[in-house]
């Protein structure tokens, strides 16, 4: 299918997207969960948007996080969603999108979260999301540190 958003053009491929995204599994740590648990209700505009893809918003491919704020929420540096199909325009489609927040959606070709390498895909990320913390657990996993610590640790300042 072709789908025209503003001045992007995308051929979408509905059946294969929502196959691959039946097919695998969601991360289970909880800044993922924490967003799983209230992403659709706080977005209900990107719900759809995603949706026209044939995406679900409460699974992405990947979210990086960062620290918890002294306010209680926690930022979101992007979540990555994948579609079957090509950009038709260019290789790089950006826009804004307002709902409860501003954010900023990036659509490429030059990222693979998982393993789509050699697939004809291409990713949607969204930027500026951030939410209160709701879960009924401390913040803190020892998984699966935040992209902060994850950074920290690579160049040695842990």
């Amino acid at each position: 299918m072709i789908l025209q958003k503003n001045d992007g053009k995308f051929l979408v491929d509905l059946e294969k997207t929502k196959a691959y995204y039946q097919s695998h599994s969601l991360c289970d740590c909880q800044a993922c969960r924490n967003f799983y648990q209230q992403a659709s209700a706080a977005f209900p505009k990107l719900k759809a948007f995603l949706a026209d893809f044939g995406v679900d918003l409460e699974r992405p491919d990947e979210i990086a996080w960062g620290d918890l704020s002294p306010e209680g929420k926690i930022d979101y540096l992007f979540v990555a969603y994948t579609v079957r199909g090509e950009i038709l325009r260019q290789d790089f489609y950006e826009t804004d999108l307002q709902d409860s927040l501003f954010l900023s959606i990036v659509i490429d070709k030059g990222y693979v979260p998982n393993e789509q390498e050699g697939e004809d895909y291409f990713v949607i990320s969204v930027y500026n999301i951030v939410l209160p913390w709701v879960l009924e657990e401390p913040f803190g996993d020892p998984v699966k540190p935040s992209f902060f610590q994850r950074l920290k640790k690579r160049f040695g300042k842990d």
